[in-house]
């Protein structure tokens, strides 16, 4: 295979939300030259830019990696799917834009790990600098930055009804999950631009730089390792275009490949522990036992109720209404296809005791079986509506290894969802919280009766053996190559590999541990915050 090489200041592997977030802040004038390298392709077919189709991409093998757990353990030897995007932007070109930070508290969580600087107070300044937020600059939300955050421009007629019963349940309902009161359930904004298209991280803070002398740009770009000389790493080898590639990196790697590929590129680069290695004839460059450790998504499961009312998108997706909703959204004014099918979203506490949101909460207008529907072709289909609930903090804790050294390979994935006692525990509170939800006056003429599961679980145990046929997670996998202190901890409070030079791991591996929200938002977040580390720049004020 020819060799071919190139030189760089930095080499950013992956391009997902956090990854252009860095190739951008480093490729600035004065910064430094920048490589930026992605495994798939571009990400711009039609199907990527309209919210509604965000499930069409999940599991289509050109949109993405169409991965796959080992069976998992506390799910009776069931498989999950694992989304991951495949493309410029990574998974925020195929996942649901919602855009929020979830609690304040999750972060303050971190900082009581050791992690100096990244409580919620010293991090809102970097959320708001990256934000151009439809409400406008405050002490809350940012004004001017790349990423467009949108309201939810049609908002479904089910969502007052659902919010009266959230009160009735004695939760907060909020009008802003990134404003002065951040938990309770409400309507999320959307990393969506004006016109209602989506605005993945690529489109935000790649596209509009493409011609930037200092970027360069390659797809199609499979990292094979990172390079590591007398303890430094000094470049990238990879394979393109049916060539092998050198490239030399004179100041740093950053490594953001996300929760999945972060990892396994460390592994195949012989940094991890040394026994995995060893079973795969890797040599060991730097043993780091952490390495594809700590791995934590959110498991969560749902149910679904028959509407009485023609509340839900059955109504939107006869056939004309449908392509009057696509014209609308071509156009740019908006309609159901300029966001998901939400009613209402959000966390909440379910103990007084508990000090963050224990409990994720997502109504949603449509079902995974929703379609497009043409009337006189057989009845329409019935109305019904999803509720959906995920343990926000679980305690169980799964892992990233290698199948082979091959890097064609795909990784073993294992989340070990619902292996923890108290994570079954939590679920079970969340689907009796949510069937208590429904139950309540404000949606008596509103929800008919449970569809999925068409029986009760007659008790506990029945109850468990549901949960667990149904469980999958929220596809927001991170922490495998967990930032901390201690000696699991991959990277330290600056994202920089424990033991190793000039190289960091900067996308939502490092999350020491999960967040009550959705992760895009605090990926992008990080990749700004840890380009000022980069720097040498001072951190911005800590809000007051």
């Amino acid at each position: 295979m020819t060799v071919r090489g190139s030189e760089h200041d930095f080499i950013v592997i992956g391009a997902g939300s956090s990854g252009c977030v860095v190739a951008n802040r480093l490729s600035a004038v004065g910064a430094g030259t920048v490589l930026l390298l992605e495994a798939g392709g571009t990400a711009n077919s039609l199907l990527h830019k309209i919210p509604l189709a965000a499930t069409k991409l999940w599991f289509n093998p050109k949109t993405s990696w169409s991965l796959w757990t080992d069976p998992e353990p506390g799910l009776d030897g069931r498989r999950l799917p694992v989304p991951r995007g495949k493309g410029l932007g990574g998974s925020s070109a195929i996942n649901g834009t919602v855009y929020n930070r979830g609690s304040p508290s999750d972060y303050d969580q971190w900082s009581d790990l050791g992690l100096d600087g990244w409580d919620y107070a010293s991090l809102l300044p970097y959320f708001r600098r990256i934000e151009d937020h439809w409400r406008g600059a405050d002490a809350h939300h940012g004004s001017g930055g790349e990423a467009p955050v949108s309201p939810l421009r049609t908002p479904s007629r089910l969502t007052p009804y659902v919010l009266d019963a959230v009160r009735q349940m004695g939760w907060p309902v909020t009008d802003d999950l990134m404003g002065e009161c951040p938990e309770g359930i409400g309507l999320s904004d959307l990393h969506v631009d004006r016109r209602g298209r989506r605005s993945s991280a690529y489109d935000a803070f790649i596209a509009p730089i493409t011609s930037r002398d200092a970027l360069e740009i390659q797809t199609g770009a499979l990292v094979h390792r990172v390079l590591i000389e007398d303890g430094r790493a000094v470049g990238v080898e990879y394979s393109r275009d049916g060539a092998r590639w050198i490239a030399r990196a004179r100041r740093e790697v950053i490594l953001s490949g996300g929760a999945i590929a972060s990892p396994e590129i460390l592994l195949r680069s012989g940094i991890g522990p040394t026994e995995e290695l060893t079973s795969l004839g890797i040599a060991t460059v730097h043993d780091l036992p952490g390495v594809g450790r700590n791995l934590t998504d959110q498991p969560g499961a749902s149910f679904e109720v028959a509407c009485k009312q023609p509340f839900t998108s059955t109504h939107d997706l006869r056939i004309d209404r449908f392509a009057r909703a696509m014209v609308q959204w071509a156009a740019g004014r908006g309609g159901i296809g300029a966001g998901p099918p939400m009613v209402a979203v959000g966390s909440v506490r379910t103990r007084p005791e508990c000090r963050t949101p224990d409990l994720r909460v997502t109504v949603t207008g449509a079902t995974m079986a929703s379609k497009v529907w043409w009337p006189g072709f057989g009845p329409p289909p019935p109305h019904r509506f999803m509720v959906s609930f995920a343990v926000a903090h679980p305690k169980s804790r799964g892992s990233i290894t290698l199948a082979s050294a091959d890097p064609s390979t795909p990784p073993r994935i294992v989340y070990n969802v619902l292996t923890a006692d108290a994570d079954i525990v939590q679920i079970r509170r969340g689907y009796r919280s949510l069937r208590e939800l429904i139950a309540k006056p404000a949606l008596a003429d509103i929800a008919g009766d449970i569809v999925r599961p068409a029986t009760e679980p007659a008790d506990e145990r029945e109850l468990d053996q549901y949960l667990r046929s149904v469980a999958g997670t929220t596809s927001h996998p991170m922490g495998s190559c967990k930032m901390g202190v201690g000696a699991d901890a991959v990277v330290d409070g600056e994202c920089r590999v424990r033991g190793l030079a000039g190289l960091r791991v900067v996308d939502a591996s490092v999350f020491p541990t999960q967040i009550s929200g959705n992760p895009h938002a605090t990926a992008m977040m990080l990749g700004a915050k840890v380009c000022d580390m980069i720097l040498g720049r001072p951190p911005l004020q800590a809000a007051a």
